[in-house]
């Protein structure tokens, strides 16, 4: 029987596939974008047969619905390699400089560092930092968990609505790497490594992250505020719990970003306001896509992936 893919699989795939595209052309440039047009490629051909994977227990069912996450980090980590296909590696901090400026009447990240100094201060900042990672796992986990009957332990069933929900944080993260890779700005990293540098145990670990998995050019507007939004707007309806929890850890981020320097003042802002457009547009999307008549059942929800 024919796999049955979801809105957010084509997504992704179309994505990959435009990639491709432009590391393709862009060997033109050197070898490291044929090699990153051959890898383009491999992920193509991962998520296709990922996807083709019967919805039963077991690791290869988990990697089904789980994929996505995994393919955050290079998507996230190959910005700055695919921007300078485009603009030849150029960055854009002063004109956000000028903005945050302007906006602000200064720099917002370096007044919260000077009035919260000390070590309690920075331990504390740093580790509400961390929660980012935990609201988009810890998110993306709920959805996928939500409404599963604990009798049918020998299927796995896809819970009515996430679908819409991999489609629509799949479309913002994916949104937000097409802003950094036309306007990359790297943010106030270099005002990080004079305040913060071996500073502290959490400070040291998150320095660690960035060198592991960060791409420069992916800093205006801030993805991680935005994603957090979106996550809380897809959530939100789930409980007040939920929504108490998620506004406090929103809130916690956005300061954390901006007195750690990884954002500038105006980033923080710009995710906050581009979180909710991008949720709505892309949820609307979801939402016209799902009237196709291919597309009603994955909408529900009810159907459960058979063997190919």
């Amino acid at each position: 029987m024919k796999p049955l893919r979801y809105h957010f699989d084509r997504l992704i795939l179309w994505y990959l596939g435009g990639m491709f595209a432009v590391t393709f052309v862009g060997s033109y440039f050197g070898l490291v974008y044929l090699l990153a047009a051959l890898a383009h490629l491999i992920m193509i051909f991962m998520v296709l047969r990922i996807t083709s994977v019967p919805s039963r227990t077991g690791p290869r069912a988990w990697l089904r619905w789980l994929y996505p996450l995994l393919l955050l980090l290079p998507l996230h980590y190959e910005i700055e390699l695919i921007g300078t296909v485009f603009h030849g590696g150029v960055i854009y901090d002063d004109v956000v400089k000028v903005w945050d400026s302007w906006l602000f009447g200064g720099h917002p990240h370096r007044y919260l560092a000077d009035q919260l100094p000390g070590p309690w201060w920075r331990e504390f900042f740093h580790l509400i930092y961390l929660n980012y990672f935990f609201i988009v796992t810890g998110g993306y986990l709920y959805a996928w968990r939500r409404g599963q009957a604990p009798e049918k332990r020998e299927k796995i069933k896809v819970p009515p609505d996430f679908p819409r929900y991999a489609f629509v944080f799949l479309g913002a993260f994916l949104t937000y790497m097409l802003i950094f890779i036309l306007f990359p700005v790297i943010g106030p990293l270099d005002d990080r490594f004079l305040r913060f540098e071996g500073d502290g145990l959490l400070g040291p670990l998150i320095d660690l992250l960035y060198a592991a998995g960060d791409s420069a050019g992916g800093a205006f507007p801030s993805s991680h505020i935005g994603e957090a939004v979106v996550v809380y707007l897809l959530l939100r309806p789930r409980s007040p719990a939920i929504r108490s929890i998620s506004i406090a850890l929103i809130v916690g981020l956005t300061v954390s970003t901006v007195y750690g320097s990884f954002h500038y003042g105006i980033d923080a802002l710009a995710g906050l306001l581009t979180g909710p457009l991008f949720y709505f547009f892309w949820n609307w999307l979801y939402r016209r896509l799902s009237k196709e008549p291919a597309a009603n059942e994955e909408a529900s929800g009810s159907q459960v992936q058979s063997e190919a």
